[in-house]
């Protein structure tokens, strides 16, 4: 009898231990799933006021020919695979400078040479599509940029190109990115959560200027999948960005850039920027650039959909040397090879290019 007690004694703490068990394994699988779905939480210790944050400050006395091109010097000299992001307001989501007219020329030729390759839209993207157009054109561009941007009751007039943008967006959403593409110097990527909710995909894009990739062969694919061949993306930066993306607030706007070295003063860049295992790297004459990004994301406020946008900028490497940084340059190339992801310098070519450009940063 007493070992019948001892044995139902037995039963009952292993029941209750694996009930408690199971429970701690349905909760956080529970939040693991809860992270990756789009919600509005605070990542900062003060919730946004998102009505204060989409008071959008004008420039009323902006002269776009007379604004220098921003200046990105973010080389440091060891390469750590980190977000490295900052925070901007909404007033700053788009930047215009002096070469404002002559990228749009480019951008259009692009659009019209390389349209399947520059612009994808599925069907799931008009909605948060049309919602980021109509602020833009219908709010934020004229009360950002008076000087540019005028509105009619029915139209938004560029003018700087003379051209009338419709307030109302086209019904196809291609259209609608070539609209985009054609008056701002800006790239847009639209992000929605997948059907399961676990990750976001790459629904819809305006990409003229793309570094080193093909953005048509991301189209659908989901985070993680757009960034495989990224050395270290895996191991140090996905479930990172997995949470960061699922808790960003309406109305934060994240910065962050980054640099590479370009052979080629091409803008428009669908392959040749890196280089994957197996491959072998190829002689080439160097005609050297410092290429560097201009990254946000935020949520819009509605459909929840993020929207990540970049502008590019291309440094003649003279340009490094006249401002004295040649040497820190330099450092930051082999720093590729010294940081948290030492398979970068490779990725990056830099056995292509590297010894060549630091002997140029170097000579007297």
């Amino acid at each position: 009898m007493a070992s019948w007690t001892v044995y139902c004694g037995v039963v009952a703490i292993a029941i209750f231990l694996l009930r408690r068990l199971y429970l701690r394994v349905a909760h956080t699988a529970s939040d693991h799933r809860s992270q990756l779905k789009p919600r509005n939480v605070s990542t900062s210790k003060e919730r946004i006021d998102v009505a204060k944050a989409y008071q959008i400050t004008p420039l009323a006395d902006f002269d776009w020919q007379a604004k220098e091109p921003l200046k990105f010097r973010t080389f440091k000299p060891k390469y750590h695979l980190t977000m490295g992001i900052s925070n901007l307001s909404l007033s700053e989501l788009i930047e215009i400078d002096r070469n404002y007219l002559s990228r749009i020329k480019i951008r259009k030729q692009i659009i019209q040479d390389h349209h399947d390759t520059v612009i994808q839209a599925s069907p799931a993207s008009r909605t948060a599509l049309n919602e980021l157009y109509t602020w833009l054109t219908g709010s934020y561009l004229p009360t950002r940029f008076p000087s540019m941007f005028t509105l009619s009751p029915t139209h938004l007039l560029n003018l700087v190109t003379s051209e009338s943008l419709p307030l109302q967006p086209p019904t196809d959403p291609i259209q609608t990115f070539e609209l985009l593409g054609n008056n701002l110097d800006e790239d847009f990527v639209l992000l929605l959560p997948s059907s399961d909710g676990d990750q976001y995909e790459l629904k819809g894009f305006v990409t003229c200027f793309p570094s080193g990739f093909n953005t048509k062969e991301k189209f659908g694919m989901t985070l993680r999948d757009i960034h495989t061949p990224v050395p270290g993306y895996k191991e140090k930066l996905e479930t990172s960005m997995d949470r960061f993306f699922a808790r960003l607030e309406v109305g934060r706007v994240v910065q962050r850039s980054n640099w590479a070295i370009t052979t080629h003063g091409r803008l428009f860049a669908a392959s040749g920027t890196h280089l994957y295992e197996g491959e072998e790297p190829e002689p080439e004459d160097i005609d050297t650039f410092l290429r560097c990004e201009r990254q946000l994301l935020h949520r819009l406020p509605k459909s929840k959909a993020l929207v990540f946008s970049f502008k590019t900028y291309l440094y003649p490497l003279s340009d490094i040397k006249n401002e004295g940084l040649g040497e820190d340059l330099a450092q930051a190339i082999d720093g590729l090879k010294e940081g948290s992801v030492p398979a970068m310098h490779f990725y990056k070519r830099g056995v292509v290019w590297g010894e060549a450009v630091k002997s140029y940063l170097r000579a007297e």
